[in-house]
């Protein structure tokens, strides 16, 4: 066997290999662990030429539906062959995402048809992904090579008014719900209107909490954001928002709000959105380094983490597709130093989950 074949060998195996004083010498290593609150590669999969209105058609519309069809091959950002090819140890939260605007059963419908799309996914490609329904699973399903499978929601109006459908949801294992996206629901209103948490949206944030299914404050306007801090007993996520300090766009959260969810042993997953890390057009390195600079700095060594919204908006190019996160990774370990990557891009996220199951 020549050197290059042993090298492959080996690193198929989690090993690296080099040559020293003429004998291959190998050491353990261990795959760059993920763990990725947010994307919406399941509706732009599940929806691709299905439901126009859902937002995706005119993107992917050129796009032939044979290579916008299996999570496993296919051109959006996520692809389950790419990702096992690059060696993660991965975690992906897949949302659900709700447009606004559908109304009640417009909703729901969206909801059904990722969720059935979901379904029939994990069958297909049982060797490549497994379903969370316990997040103490986590740790082994990525220990087994294949992607630990968060399903959630983005966008909570598909519950409508009925509060059976968080226990139906739950039963399905749901596991977060964004309580809105940008606009305005039954439960609360989104970044682009003023009202704040309304009386449903209270009995829902309650009844999430006692099936343990996370309430997610990303896309909230600022009342419903301290609305929901203030009806809440348990702690709350951001799965992709940035600082706003930083970045002043009102999808990012202002100090006091990062506070308040570090003060709850919460979590807040970084975008990678273009949008929502620069507003110069363009974002480099420093760029991300910044928001995470200054988030840890406000107290969020246990409390960053990832979320990058591929396949939901535009990211830069050194994180674009999704394989290329382990570039991020690189970034924030020569930066922030090994075990506070690690922390941020796995175990902060992971360690929540778990804790979430057993409180």
């Amino acid at each position: 066997m020549s050197f290059v074949s042993l090298l492959l060998c080996l690193k198929g195996l989690g090993f690296e290999a080099f040559r020293m004083e003429g004998r291959i010498m190998a050491i353990i290593t261990h795959p760059t662990r993920i763990f990725d609150l947010h994307c919406d590669t399941l509706d732009r999969l599940a929806l691709h030429n299905a439901i126009p209105e859902a937002g995706f058609m005119a993107e992917d519309s050129l796009v032939p539906a044979h290579r916008m069809s299996s999570l496993a091959d296919n051109a959006a950002h996520i692809d389950l062959t790419r990702m096992a090819r690059a060696q993660y140890a991965w975690c992906q939260c897949f949302a659900a995402f709700i447009p606004d605007g559908l109304g009640e059963q417009g909703s729901l419908h969206v909801f059904n048809t990722v969720h059935s799309y979901f379904k029939e996914q994990l069958a297909q490609h049982a060797g490549l992904i497994e379903q969370v329904m316990d997040a103490r699973d986590i740790r082994r399903i990525v220990d087994e090579g294949r992607c630990a499978a968060m399903f959630t929601v983005e966008g909570g109006s598909f519950l409508g008014e009925e509060l059976d459908r968080v226990y139906e949801a739950a039963d399905l294992g749901v596991k977060m719900i964004t309580l809105t996206w940008n606009d305005k629901n039954a439960i609360a209103s989104g970044n682009k209107t003023t009202d704040g948490l309304s009386f449903f949206g209270r009995d829902v944030v309650r009844t999430m909490e006692k099936r343990r299914v996370v309430v997610d404050v990303s896309h909230l306007n600022d009342r419903s954001f301290w609305e929901v801090l203030e009806a809440a007993e348990r702690p709350l996520v951001a799965s992709h928002s940035n600082s706003r300090k930083i970045c002043a766009h009102p999808r990012n959260l202002t100090d006091d709000q990062f506070r308040a969810i570090v003060e709850r042993g919460g979590l807040v997953g970084l975008n990678y959105c273009k949008r929502f890390l620069s507003e110069a057009g363009y974002v480099t390195h420093d760029d991300v380094l910044r928001h995470v600079d200054h988030l840890l700095e406000l107290g969020g060594e246990h409390v960053l983490a990832l979320g990058s919204d591929y396949d939901g908006c535009d990211v830069p190019e050194w994180l674009c597709p999704a394989e290329k996160v382990g570039n991020l990774y690189d970034l924030l370990s020569r930066e922030f130093g090994q075990d506070i990557a690690d922390a941020i891009c796995f175990e902060n996220a992971c360690a929540f989950f778990e804790r979430n199951e057993q409180r």
